[in-house]
């Protein structure tokens, strides 16, 4: 089995960057000893998680340029042992969850179910909203991170709202400019159904509903004005953005914005943390 193909069927970036979430959640809400655990944990059940749906999605990834190559469809890796090593991981970390608490095991299951049942499974193939749903998958590890320490709170679920509310930004760009893609593939992505520009506008209510939501989370977390003078200015340059794209929406732009969404994203987590202790 190649060694190569097990790392990519954990999409090594996607999961990088919901780890972060996670650990900035983690730290904001006080740290622990626990920490270790919690990060194999998280990690596990990400990764399991992630290829379980790369298991799921085999058929569609085949019919797909971008996604073609990837480990399953290309044969790299057969299905029964993505989905035996999905299986494997995803249980090694919710039972590992499990021992810091049951809250923090049933955040990380939600994600799973989330994302496998409600959005892959059922939603994916048939709705163009189904990203909207299956952004609560996203946005478990950052609430698990402020469970594991402070147990289910209003600022955990605030920091878990903003990753759901940047999830169509995510989702919905990278389907803009990959259009044709998804058409082949039979996905009634947003973007295909309403076209780009509703879309766009869709993703700046999304967006300026997170700069509310930043703000509600320095009051309610007590951050230092550090973090809105990073969160608020990076949402807002966002925003403009959005509303460009929105006046003048382009298939070209579109892949831009999907890396600008991510930096937006980077930026606001990394206000959390320098407003917590700075």
């Amino acid at each position: 089995m190649n060694p190569t193909a097990l790392l990519e069927v954990i999409k090594p970036k996607q999961t990088l960057l919901l780890m972060i979430t996670f650990l900035v959640s983690f730290a904001v809400a006080g740290g622990g000893e626990t920490l270790p655990v919690c990060l194999l944990a998280t990690f596990l059940t990400i990764s399991g998680t992630t290829a379980l749906n790369m298991w799921i999605d085999r058929d569609i990834d085949a019919l797909m340029m971008r996604t073609r190559k990837r480990p399953v469809p290309s044969g790299e890796l057969s299905p029964k042992a993505c989905a035996a090593y999905g299986s494997l991981l995803f249980t090694s970390g919710f039972l590992l969850a499990l021992q810091v608490s049951i809250e923090f095991g049933f955040v990380l299951f939600l994600g799973l179910f989330f994302d496998i049942l409600v959005y892959t499974v059922m939603l994916k193939r048939k709705s163009p909203y189904s990203v909207i749903v299956g952004g609560f998958a996203g946005a478990m590890p950052a609430l698990a991170g402020w469970v594991a320490v402070e147990g289910f709170s209003l600022p955990g679920f605030l920091i878990a709202g903003i990753v759901l509310l940047w999830i169509p930004s995510h989702i919905w760009f990278i389907a803009m400019h990959y259009e044709e893609d998804y058409r082949t593939a039979g996905i009634p992505m947003l973007p295909l159904v309403v076209g780009m520009k509703k879309t766009s506008l869709a993703i700046a209510l999304a967006t300026f509903l997170m700069l509310l939501l930043s703000i509600a989370i320095y009051f309610a977390i007590l951050l230092s004005p550090v973090y809105l003078a990073i969160a608020v200015p990076a949402i807002l340059i966002y925003l403009a953005k959005v509303i460009g794209f929105y006046k003048s929406p382009k298939k070209e732009n579109a892949r831009k914005m999907y890396k600008l969404a991510s930096i937006t994203l980077s930026a606001i987590f990394t206000a959390m943390l320098f407003g917590a202790f700075l």
